[in-house]
């Protein structure tokens, strides 16, 4: 079942249940108004009008959440809305004005007429005669309106259902579109991810091939441990790297690879180190999150003639809120010629998917900060670690 299935579901199981209350709430009404309880007769007749009543408000009910709703929710058009809603008012309005109860009919009234007086003894006797039914209508009776308060009343229900149909409806529809926004995130994502990886694949892998290439006849023993490497960092982009959440020792040791291939090409004069606080075995980060990063110290930062550095740190600490975190940092020189370009213009696409990456993953909970100083770069990025993989409990 998608989301989109299951929010329907549950705004409609939410309309249900109104529904069943307000039948609930006239049923209890007629129960115990103006009847004895053990009248069954009268209550079984007051349940029905209660049922023909709660009906006509599910159907008003249900043609407006159908038919008209959906012109103010979902097409945008209030004032289409605004006219079906008064056509079902004045549809609702002609039903309930047409269906009062009939009028009383003439009440018949016994008048008792006094009989003779006979005066016996000085007593006087009156003897009542049969009485006579006399017509009691009333001499000018007047016509009853045309809209009672019990209709005003009903008006003022209908009103509140629609209310609370739209107020439902929207709400919902806000459920459904973050659910959206959500995916299409978690979309982007994945293309950012895959992305980076199509970057890293054309330049690094041709240059890497070419380098153990040529060690085959130079050093073949290193030649060999250069394959094993790239064997190791292929596995990872292709397999590791799918997943939303990685452990930090594999991305270091996936970073250490890269290293390894790449520094073939640079003299010793290329000074390379990691300081780690821990092993990473049970902190867990997103994958390809550094490597744009020492991708561009290389291109950037390192010179084939001159002394140049690129120095890692990575420390885990507990935050102000007691949940992990990572400091992460990446200092390399840079030489002349090398960096007269910003940091984000002369890395591409990479360091912008990283941020792009870092705002979908953890909003506004990180920092990033990048120096692009006279002689150096330095990258200080802070992140929230876990120590389990969440995509393993989503």
């Amino acid at each position: 079942m998608n989301s989109k299935t299951r929010i329907n579901r549950t705004e409609y199981l939410v309309y249900g249940l109104l529904m069943l209350l307000i039948l609930l709430g006239f049923t209890t009404s007629t129960l115990f108004h103006g009847h004895d309880i053990d009248e069954t007769h009268f209550l079984f007749n007051d349940f029905l009008r209660t049922l023909k009543v709660v009906g006509v408000y599910i159907i008003a009910f249900a043609i407006h959440d159908a038919f008209i709703a959906p012109l103010l929710v979902n097409k945008h058009k209030p004032w289409l809305y605004i006219l079906g809603v008064v056509a079902l008012g004045v549809v609702f309005m002609l039903y309930q004005c047409n269906t009062h109860p009939a009028e009383p009919k003439n009440i018949k009234v016994e008048k008792f007429q006094k009989g003779s007086s006979d005066i016996k003894n000085g007593t006087p006797n009156e003897t009542p005669l049969p009485p006579q039914e006399i017509d009691a209508k009333d001499p000018g009776p007047m016509a009853p309106p045309p809209m009672r308060r019990h209709d005003i009343l009903a008006m003022i229900m209908l009103l509140s259902g629609i209310g609370t149909n739209i107020g439902v409806k929207f709400y919902f529809r806000s459920l459904d579109a973050r659910k959206q926004i959500e995916d299409m995130e978690r979309v982007n994502l994945k293309q950012n991810l895959a992305q980076l990886r199509c970057q890293l694949h054309p330049h690094f892998f041709m240059n890497t091939l070419n380098n153990i290439h040529a060690l085959v006849d130079i050093d073949p023993k290193k030649a060999q441990e250069c394959i094993i490497d790239l064997s190791k960092l292929m596995r990872y982009v292709l397999y590791e790297s799918n997943h939303e959440y990685v452990q930090a020792s594999k991305e270091c040791e996936f970073m250490k690879n890269y290293v390894r291939l790449t520094r073939i090409r640079y003299s010793d004069k290329l000074k390379f180190s990691v300081n780690n606080s821990d092993d990473g075995t049970q902190v867990w980060i997103p994958p390809l999150i550094f490597i744009s990063f020492v991708e561009n110290a290389f291109k950037h930062g390192v010179s084939h003639n001159k002394k140049s550095f690129i120095d890692i740190v990575e420390k885990i600490y507990d935050g102000d809120d007691g949940k992990p975190r990572m400091f992460w940092t990446c200092h390399n020189s840079k030489h002349s010629g090398n960096g007269k370009k910003k940091v984000d213009e002369a890395s591409g696409i990479g360091l912008t998917n990283v941020r792009q990456r870092l705002d979908l993953m953890f909003g506004t909970n990180y920092t990033l900060n990048i120096t692009d100083g006279e002689n150096d770069f330095l990258v200080e990025m802070d992140i929230p670690v876990f120590t389990s993989d969440p995509s393993a409990n989503a």
